[in-house]
């Protein structure tokens, strides 16, 4: 995992003392609403000088945690206003690499405490926590 995301995360837990995305969230000044949309998880958009993170309401709740801090990755690492939708509206290119950036900041948040038994698979440790196997990848699969 590269260095300056788990230092991203470090300085906010420090600064906030908590790994709660939900609390990070209200910390940041970050309104969550919750919505069920059709085909998105969640997103973060800044509007009219707020910054809100919306949920896809029908998700479990776990998963709605996850995606908060997915949304928190996005907002604290991407350049002001390089969001989602302005990619699509102004470059027509969205790599994976944003989402992949997006998704190490939730591992790190997550389980930077956290590390499997001697002889735990990836999915059984996964399970155990309640996040996606890919995460645990992320985090422990250099």
């Amino acid at each position: 995992m590269q260095e300056y995301i788990i230092k991203a995360v470090n300085d906010l837990v420090k600064k906030y003392n908590t790994r709660d995305p939900l609390k990070l969230a209200e910390c940041l000044g970050i309104k969550i609403f919750h919505y069920p949309f059709r085909k998105i998880k969640g997103m973060v958009l800044e509007f009219m000088g707020r910054k809100l993170i919306g949920i896809n309401s029908s998700l479990p709740k776990a998963e709605q945690i996850i995606i908060v801090g997915h949304e928190i990755g996005h907002d604290q690492l991407s350049p002001a206003g390089l969001g989602y939708f302005f990619m699509v509206e102004n470059t027509c290119i969205i790599t994976g690499s944003e989402e992949y950036r997006a998704n190490a900041f939730t591992a790190e948040l997550l389980l930077a405490e956290e590390r499997p038994r001697y002889g735990q698979t990836i999915e059984e440790f996964a399970a155990e926590l309640g996040v996606p196997p890919e995460l645990v990848k992320i985090k422990f699969i250099k």
